[in-house]
């Protein structure tokens, strides 16, 4: 239990207090209890802490980093013999690219990030409402930072969104016409580089109370992956996003951040020491769940073994294919993070077995996954690398959103877009050392081997559909769908049929109905 980071999950309690139930009685002393939250660290520190709770529903299987993950390349989700994910085909939908506007899952995700922009806009409110001091200033930037975070994953994942910014826009009128993507990123950058700046520029090891939360190197990761999809975003084709995102690289270089030594404590159950992970999702068993990949990936007679049984899983869903699994070279150490072979009870010798429906096999979980709607309990490779918590459907790891591995991967990328390939080698070799295995040649790099780099080093952390946008194969054949992509319309995902229900004036993006 990461006791330290409870006011991150109990902070709401707090904030409510502050503001909850004022019925302007006494405007005299309203104005006094206004002047005293203004200047009162404590105060502003629980409004705006609870506000980031909103981030624990992002790492749902239904949610927005997962359910981007599952139209990639690396997060399978096949039926199971006995009719287990087969959910009327929603989960194939997405690895398939045959998603409607009307599916759970995109609806799921949208609706997540407004109701979390709502919620931060009305904080902001309450906030501008109070006499302005360096206190507030700083609370007011760092949720609009979070704000941007939130509209970053629209705009890559949905294209032209609506841009609601003050709590006192009825959600219920807006429009995202042709070119709201222009928009919202130009707007992304600009509030981002104003804000920026006033944020702390401490690291975590160097200021305990940033765990958790947005700083300035935060705000420039942010900038950086805008600038490096800036020509996806926008339909630019020059350099200038490249080189904009290269520099704010170099900046964040020179905040004290470094890799962990070995790859797997940035996912570890105690990561709050990680040097490497510039902002996390706190989550703990007890006080803040959320975190369940444990639950969707493992088969369900694994729960003796870890004491799950009390929790009604796991549910034996996501895995990896064989394609993917192979490009982790044996010597990798991240393909520690993958469960694979044989499994064993508590004892470490008595193999485990399917369930009846599959007929009591041994649970040897191998790459191969057979049927995209049929597939044997033991097909795909299971994903282990966040530390499994046994006796809790929750874990304890705290979720990395931005880590150093990717400002140095972002680095390499630019120079490789920017014709440095030399240069792009000095970026790729600490990963690639860190991994146990050889850097690049000069003859072998290429923009394909660095996306299967970022594959290696990324999966499932909500970032595999961006890259394969980014690099121009999101729309290649894989098994099961043998045929590339038409279109690029996949490359955006519909605007929900629900959120056009509460809101006619939306557009549709093109290639979708509602």
């Amino acid at each position: 239990m990461k006791k330290k980071h409870l006011l991150i999950t109990t902070a709401i309690l707090l904030g409510l207090s502050v503001f909850s139930c004022k019925k302007q009685i006494n405007p005299a002393e309203d104005t006094v209890i206004k002047t005293a939250a203004a200047g009162s660290t404590s105060y502003l520190k629980s409004i705006v802490l609870g506000t980031y709770t909103k981030l624990q529903g992002l790492t749902g299987n239904n949610a927005m980093l997962l359910t981007a993950e599952e139209t990639g390349d690396g997060l399978i989700v096949p039926g199971r013999i006995g009719g287990d994910w087969a959910d009327g085909g929603v989960w194939q939908q997405l690895w398939l690219h045959q998603y409607p506007a009307s599916h759970g899952n995109i609806s799921g995700a949208w609706d997540n990030a407004y109701s979390t922009i709502g919620a931060i806009n009305i904080t902001i409110n309450l906030l501008q409402g109070i006499p302005s001091t360096p206190a507030t200033v700083y609370s007011i930037a760092e949720l609009k930072t979070l704000r941007d975070y939130f509209y970053y994953l629209l705009l890559t994942n949905y294209g032209n969104v609506p841009l609601i910014t003050s709590s006192s826009t009825d959600a219920s009128t807006v429009t995202n016409p042709a070119g709201s993507n222009v928009t919202v990123f130009n707007y992304l950058i600009n509030e981002l580089k104003a804000d920026a700046p006033i944020l702390s520029n401490k690291t975590p090891a160097q200021d305990g109370g940033q765990y958790g939360r947005l700083n300035k190197w935060g705000a420039y990761f942010l900038l950086a992956k805008l600038y490096l999809n800036q020509n996806v975003i926008t339909g630019t084709t020059d350099n200038s996003g490249y080189i904009a995102c290269s520099a704010y690289c170099d900046s964040i270089m020179t905040a004290g951040y470094s890799l962990s030594g070995n790859f797997l404590d940035n996912f570890s159950s105690n990561n709050t020491g990680s040097p490497e992970n510039i902002w996390v999702i706190p989550y703990d068993h007890t006080y803040a769940g959320g975190l369940n990949i444990q639950m969707m990936t493992m088969h369900y007679n694994q729960a003796a073994k870890y004491g799950w049984g009390s929790t009604g899983g796991p549910w034996n869903g996501f895995c990896a294919n064989a394609d993917f699994y192979k490009k982790f070279d044996n010597a990798d150490s991240r393909k520690k993070g993958w469960m694979a072979g044989i499994q064993y009870a508590t004892d470490g010798v008595t193999p485990l077995t399917t369930r009846g429906s599959d007929s009591s096999l041994v649970l040897n979980y191998r790459p191969q996954v057979s049927s995209l709607y049929t597939a044997t309990e033991y097909d795909g490779v299971r994903q282990q690398k966040w530390q499994l918590t046994p006796g809790s459907a929750n874990q304890d790891a705290d979720w990395a959103l931005f880590r150093y591995s990717d400002v140095l991967l972002m680095k390499a990328e630019c120079q490789m877009r920017l014709g440095n390939t030399a240069a792009a080698l000095t970026y790729t070799a600490p990963v690639r050392l860190r991994a146990g295995v050889a850097n690049f040649s000069s003859e072998a790099f290429n923009l394909d081997s660095l996306l299967a780099e970022r594959g290696r080093e990324f999966v499932w952390e909500g970032w595999r559909r961006e890259d394969l946008i980014r690099f121009g194969h999101f729309g290649d054949p894989k098994q099961f769908k043998p045929a590339a992509d038409a279109d690029k319309h996949w490359a955006l995902f519909p605007i929900p049929t629900e959120a056009h229900q509460k809101d006619p004036n939306l557009v549709q993006n093109p290639g979708y109905t509602w």
